[in-house]
């Protein structure tokens, strides 16, 4: 992904204050600003947690103004003011909300303009200081409470707003840490809802994130309350996600656990609850292939094993045995060098 940072600006909120402390000047975009710019951009919209949305009808200051932005690019001082007062009303709503910097960056991405909004969170630091003591150097570290992100470290809370001329299934990209997590109260939809005025969208990659995780969790769940059919649900959808270009949701379901209908139900309800309220849904082949081309399996002594899924559903490399007592033998077939690291 290259791209080009053309206009940059940071206000400050500081929700303790009557009103946002709006900057009348943009960033100078010299190296250093445009490589922390890039690398939070780049790192933020290709998160696995990110998320296609589109803005809801009905009067939008947020959508308004960054397409104004898009298209008129000497508005962008006073549009990144306009968007910096109303993440200052939302942040107001509710007193769980921290204070924060905003950045907003006008960017290309092969040529297509991007409005990218970022909610610069506080981090904590700490610097060396020096102080002259008696002639003497006294060097001591300091704390520093309100430093941004660094470039290895995650936004929490973003949008990118793309230009309207593309015609996208989509308008803007979200990355929200909060509802990944699946929280629900005010404080966790404020960006999406109250900032934003935002819904996201349930496309073939989101759709298939929630199969793979959610059974997951569910398979978890169901083994410490003693159902080992639960393992075999995780196979099942590790190989369908693997092989399958659509999965339709009842047919999928009746296949997997056949008679087995109160675990059938309780399975699709939670699926569900998390969010995956389409009947059917394309598997996304790239996000598949980019996550899940090597199993890891752990197990309860903490041993690990990580191999590519080729591997793992070769019998002549691999087998995991079920015994009586309802423990498994795990066995490495036919190795012909053992290396440690």
């Amino acid at each position: 992904m290259a791209i080009e940072v053309k206009k940059a600006v940071i206000h400050v909120l500081d929700k303790e204050a009557d009103e946002p402390l709006l900057n009348e000047f943009e960033l100078d975009i010299n190296e250093d600003i445009e490589m922390f710019l890039e690398k939070h951009i780049t790192k933020s919209i290709n998160d696995d947690e990110s998320r296609k949305a589109r803005f809801k009808d009905g009067l939008n200051i947020v959508k308004e103004v960054s397409y104004r932005i898009l298209s008129d690019n000497e508005y962008f001082l006073e549009g990144s003011k306009d968007i910096a007062r109303q993440l200052f009303k939302a942040i107001k709503t509710n007193s769980s909300i921290s204070s924060t910097d905003l950045i907003v960056c006008l960017y290309e991405d092969d040529n297509v303009p991007v409005v990218a909004i970022l909610k610069m969170d506080y981090t904590v630091s700490f610097i060396h200081d020096i102080e002259v003591v008696d002639s003497k150097f006294k060097i001591y570290i300091k704390k520093q409470d309100i430093s941004l992100p660094g470039v290895n470290q995650r936004i929490q809370k973003c949008a990118f707003v793309i230009s309207p001329i593309m015609h996208n299934d989509h308008e803007l990209v979200i990355l929200d840490n909060q509802i990944s997590k699946g929280a629900e109260e005010p404080i966790a939809q404020f960006f999406l809802q109250t900032f934003l005025g935002a819904e996201l969208i349930l496309d073939s990659k989101t759709c298939t994130k929630i199969l793979k995780r959610e059974t997951e969790n569910w398979v978890r769940s169901k083994v410490k309350e003693g159902e080992l059919f639960a393992e075999e649900v995780r196979d099942f959808v590790n190989n369908a996600i693997r092989q399958e270009d659509e999965i339709e949701l009842e047919h999928f379901s009746n296949k997997v656990f056949a008679k087995k209908e109160e675990l059938r139900d309780e399975f699709v309800n939670n699926l569900r609850e998390k969010g995956l309220n389409h009947e059917k849904f394309e598997v996304d082949r790239e996000w598949v292939e980019r996550k899940l081309n090597k199993i890891r399996l752990k197990t309860n002594d903490n041993i690990e094993i990580v191999m590519d899924y080729k591997l793992y559903g070769d019998r002549d490399k691999f087998e995991i045995i079920s015994n009586i007592d309802g423990t498994r033998t795990i066995v490495i077939k036919n190795v012909a060098s053992l290396n440690q690291n």
